[in-house]
């Protein structure tokens, strides 16, 4: 529900109460060497939701210039919805926000802020238990280097009411868009044909009483309840039958062939012809690296493009990637050692929404060895440990009187505001001293204890060149067919001695 900006008389008056802005209501900012964003409610309590109209202004005057908070809001001078956004984060005084750009007829608009993809809904995350501010920015940009998108951030300084809020990234907030999850639109008439195969967003996280998707034949790791897949995209309410019985048939062929002896689903195929193989695996790496107490069972996010356009699963965008690098006591995260997709430490929870693919899958042999390749070759790059630190000391000396700034207005240095592991640093130089030790002894267990031979990794399985009969055709979902001349959808041309090739006809 949106409420009408026309209802709030105060916003005519945004400009001047902005450009008049009182530094003396500010007390700690004046300038900054990060962009900064001024928000103008008039004073109402932003709620949980619905989202409340607000002035919404970015000063940036460019790279290596100050940015003043008096100057005139060069970059972006507007209108948003805004609402607080998280769960457990929500108790925090100092408060994430979902923003949506709008245009003075209430309408969403479009843009492109401080350099990222046009679009109009956006994150101001608070980076709250991240005591070091980069905990959540390192983790997008190491899954952007694997080659998947991660939303893109900024770092800003956020006033709110002339309030000084703190530092704060600016993000993209996950969506279908050519700049975001680059995936087909799937509309309510795409119910047959290639159209029905994608795109769709799927999602695991929170199970409540809203929650809306359709259930697994195969229980989560709780082991007392079937895995649940949320909708995400489209939206629940938007969802058609075609599309939500095609994606779920298509979830039980590929999770057959996973918890199968041989991987391979009673149609021959083996779960790898169904999800992008890398994503998986990268997917695995990034929770691991992190130890991400979330990791894999909340806010983990799955999308499946449409077959002319590869229509294979893929892992990510990944998300909440707050309570890692040895931030917490949560599932163990304070201690480098040991795995996370097993998800089995006494203090771990919401193992509802778990899959039990990744204890599977990291028993498979080619799955092994890919994830041994991509390791070793992530290693030698941007995850060499003096790659990783100079990235930290980079980005530590970008936010260096900002952090200073924010931990003046929220005094959590050295303060049990989490669950944090004793003892608990008492300086943000230490902070980032146990960061980065922490990281230095997780790369150590890893290196030493992922699986796998990468001499032996086969991108393509080559079958043993003999006499064989073809039994069959069928379509993606084990239907037999005979239209072995229909364009732009895969075929499995199934053999005799058990054999499989998949075919796309492309026009």
């Amino acid at each position: 529900m949106k409420i009408s900006i026309h209802n709030y008389i105060y916003l005519s008056l945004l400009p001047i109460l902005i450009l008049k802005f009182n530094i003396a209501n500010c007390q700690i900012i004046t300038s900054s060497n990060l962009p900064i964003v001024i928000i103008n409610t008039g004073g109402i309590t932003i709620p949980d939701e619905p989202k409340i109209p607000a002035g919404f202004k970015i000063i940036n005057n460019g790279p290596g210039l100050i940015n003043h908070i008096n100057d005139f809001p060069n970059h972006y001078d507007g209108f948003c919805g805004i609402e607080t956004r998280g769960n457990s984060t929500q108790g925090f005084q100092k408060k994430t926000y979902s923003i949506e750009l709008w245009n003075s007829d209430d309408e969403d608009t479009s843009s492109s802020l401080l350099g990222m993809g046009k679009e109009e809904d956006w994150i101001l995350h608070a980076m709250v238990i991240d005591k070091s501010q980069v905990r959540i920015p390192f983790s997008f940009y190491v899954f952007q280097r694997m080659g998947h998108y991660a939303s893109n951030w900024r770092y800003v300084e956020l006033i709110i009411d002339n309030d000084y809020r703190g530092l704060y990234i600016l993000c993209e907030k996950i969506k279908r868009d050519d700049d975001r999850v680059d995936i087909a639109k799937l509309d309510e008439d795409d119910i047959y044909g290639d159209s029905l195969t994608g795109g769709y967003i799927l999602r695991l996280d929170w199970l409540g009483y809203y929650s809306q998707g359709f259930s697994s034949n195969y229980n989560s790791q709780s082991g007392y309840y079937p895995l649940f897949y949320q909708w995400y995209y489209p939206k629940a309410e938007n969802i058609q039958q075609e599309q939500e019985d095609y994606i779920a048939d298509w979830f039980s062929y590929f999770e057959s062939a996973v918890f199968s002896n041989d991987y391979h689903n009673n149609l021959g195929i083996r779960y790898t012809d169904y999800i992008n193989l890398n994503s998986f695996v990268d997917f695995l790496i990034i929770n691991e690296i992190s130890k991400n107490s979330d990791g894999y069972k909340l806010s983990s996010y799955l999308h499946k493009n449409r077959d002319k356009n590869g229509g294979k699963l893929n892992m990510g965008p990944i998300w909440d990637f707050d309570q890692t690098y040895g931030v917490s006591e949560v599932c163990s995260n304070y201690d480098p050692t040991g795995w996370t997709y097993l998800q089995n430490q006494s203090d771990c929870e919401d193992l509802m929404s778990m899959p039990m693919w990744w204890q599977s899958m990291m028993q498979d042999t080619i799955f092994q060895n890919r994830l041994k390749c991509r390791w070793q070759n992530f290693r030698t790059t941007f995850l060499h440990e003096d790659s990783i630190f100079n990235w930290i000391n980079s980005d530590t000396a970008l936010i260096s009187d900002a952090k200073n700034r924010n931990f003046t207005r929220w005094p959590h240095i050295g303060q049990q505001i989490w669950i944090e592991p004793s003892p608990i640093p008492q300086s943000y130089s230490e902070e980032i001293t146990v960061l980065k030790q922490w990281i230095s002894n997780r790369l150590d267990w890893l290196d030493s204890n992922f699986p796998g031979n990468c001499d032996n990794d086969i991108t393509i399985i080559k079958e043993q060149v003999v006499k064989k009969e073809l039994s069959k055709v069928t379509d993606f979902l084990g239907r037999e067919t005979n239209q072995t001349n229909q364009t732009n959808q895969p075929l499995f041309y199934i053999y005799d001695d058990g054999s499989v090739e998949k075919r796309i006809l492309i026009e």
